[in-house]
């Protein structure tokens, strides 16, 4: 083998395997849709930049994400963090986990339904 075959080879490995990584965490970011009840304790908008924002929403079963997902064809985080009301308890739909090391939680899909006690 030509020493530029090798290199051919080695970059269509290497995107090949970035590639996995990103299909990977795609199927697990959308993998992993759940429903969980849980009451509003408190919102707030998070700005890492003028433009970079999420909306964290504190409940008594943990913190939430509320942002736009492409790979769930959501794209309504700003109404959805409107219609949250502090002290209601709502059905949510989530999916993805808390990862500490990157400071991400779980994302709301939606609010499937306010629950009355």
């Amino acid at each position: 083998m030509r020493r530029n075959d090798v290199e051919v080879i080695g970059g269509l490995i290497f995107f090949a395997v970035i590639l996995a990584i990103i299909i990977g965490v795609a199927m697990v970011k959308t993998g992993t849709g759940r429903i969980e009840t849980a009451t509003v304790e408190s919102k707030e908008r998070v700005c890492d930049t003028r433009r970079d924002c999420r909306y964290l929403i504190f409940t008594d079963q943990g913190v939430y994400e509320n942002t736009d997902a492409w790979l769930s064809l959501k794209f309504n985080s700003s109404d959805m963090y409107g219609a949250l009301k502090v002290g209601r308890t709502y059905r949510l739909k989530v999916n993805g986990w808390r990862v500490e090391v990157t400071s991400s939680y779980p994302n709301i899909l939606s609010i499937e339904g306010e629950v009355t006690k």
